[in-house]
């Protein structure tokens, strides 16, 4: 087994069905670990959606594949909200641009790869490899955005500190700072505010 650092630890136990243990490790990562694990999170979804689609397909078989994923994993049909899974899907292949980070996104990516992951049915070296290829993208990611915020400073004076409109699938940790709230406190809050 590769050595793992806690958000990729955190990862691959919501990979292997070891969801009581994925929930004690969210509820562990400090402010740090959890924006990595965020990344780390839209890493593995890019290259699993990137095994499984292709940009420029038909729509059809994206939007399948999301009610189906739903309807294994959405327990109430209203956690994960088809249109932003299927815009986490066509963003990860290129197709528009990413949407806006929060709770829902995040909700739906992990979803969108349990259901990738789960159709794979990989073995434990099959998924450590597919581990390193999401730990390789989300590095990507960042060094993408690095980038692209030194030529903002650059253009701007030298300003490399400055904000910039580039929006990377996954980046800002959920926008929150921490792990978004479990599915179930999810739906509580949902019914608290409609009551």
């Amino acid at each position: 087994m590769v050595l793992m650092d806690e958000s990729t630890m955190t990862l691959r136990s919501l990979l292997d069905g070891r969801l009581r243990g994925h929930e004690r490790r969210l509820r562990r990562l400090t402010g740090p670990q959890w924006r990595r694990y965020a990344d780390l999170l839209a890493g593995a979804l890019l290259v699993a959606v990137r095994r499984r689609f292709v940009a420029g397909q038909e729509r059809g078989p994206v939007i399948r594949f999301v009610a189906s994923a739903r309807e294994r994993y959405d327990r109430t049909g209203d956690e994960v909200n088809p249109a932003v899974a299927e815009a986490l899907v066509w963003a990860a292949l290129g197709e528009r641009p990413p949407g806006p980070e929060g709770e829902a996104t995040v909700l739906a990516r992990t979803v969108l790869l349990v259901a990738l992951l789960e159709d794979e049915g990989l073995t434990d070296a099959e998924l450590d490899a597919f581990l390193t290829a999401a730990e390789t993208a989300a590095r990507s990611a960042e060094n993408s955005e690095e980038q692209q915020k030194a030529e903002v400073g650059e253009r701007d004076g030298g300003e490399a500190d400055q904000e910039t409109d580039l929006h990377i699938p996954g980046r800002d940790g959920g926008g929150q700072g921490g792990p978004p709230p479990l599915a179930e406190d999810q739906v509580a809050g949902e019914e608290g505010e409609r009551g």
